[in-house]
């Protein structure tokens, strides 16, 4: 049993290093050339051509520590090392503080919220649920038309939180929110539907949740849209 486990490991991990040989590979072609025109050209560039080969080469630096973090976190999930520091936070001031931060990121759509007036406090790690909150903002995002709005919603019962992100995508299935080895098969066989990246951040959009004792799940309906769901326990 063991050894099918190291087996499994083994192909994770050498699947993992493939995607992030492809992944960097952009990021990393755009520094080296941009540097190197600078190096180059550099006596004769005026400073607004300078200044964008360093907004350029800054651009790719950032893309390619956001993928190296989400992998980072793919492995602490994978080994079962990922600590929630939980504590005891307003949701709603959380959300806000996503949506802000998410304006400045993005300023091709309209991000609106809907917001329970009686959501109750929550303890949870705030860091890794911003985290969720971020990347399926940004998702959703990504995959919606240009002016189009993006929405997200906040509602409890006594259970749980439940909060959805929407955005005006054609869909995303179920499956996208699959085990490792699934993911990295379909990594393979998927063309034309976001990156791997994105792919990964969903991924650690639902194992962050798992950890918290929640759900994350799609619904797509055509012509408005795809909701993101996931639920936070209020006795977590």
């Amino acid at each position: 049993m063991k050894t099918v486990r190291y087996r499994e490991t083994d192909k994770i991990n050498s699947e993992l290093l493939s995607i992030v040989s492809h992944e960097l590979r952009a990021p990393l072609t755009a520094i080296k050339g941009y540097s190197s025109m600078l190096l180059e050209y550099f006596p004769g560039l005026t400073t607004e051509e300078t200044k964008e080969y360093i907004q350029s080469i800054d651009s790719a630096t950032e893309k390619m520590t956001g993928l190296v973090d989400s992998l980072l976190d793919v492995t602490r999930l994978e080994e079962g090392r990922l600590n929630l520091e939980k504590i005891r936070i307003d949701v709603s001031k959380l959300i806000d503080l996503a949506v802000k931060e998410a304006e400045i990121r993005n300023g091709h759509h309209e991000i609106l919220t809907a917001l329970s007036s009686e959501l109750p406090g929550i303890f949870i790690d705030p860091n890794r649920i911003r985290q969720v909150l971020d990347n399926l903002i940004d998702h959703a995002s990504k995959h919606s038309p240009k002016g189009t709005e993006i929405l997200i919603s906040a509602k409890a019962n006594e259970r749980e939180i439940e909060i959805g992100i929407t955005g005006r995508d054609t869909g995303i299935p179920e499956s996208e929110f699959c085990s490792i080895p699934e993911l990295l098969d379909k990594m393979q066989k998927i063309s034309g539907r976001g990156t791997n990246n994105s792919k990964l951040e969903l991924y650690i959009c639902r194992r962050m949740v798992e950890a918290h004792g929640g759900r994350i799940w799609a619904e797509s309906y055509t012509g408005k849209g795809t909701t993101i769901k996931f639920t936070l326990p209020l006795n977590s």
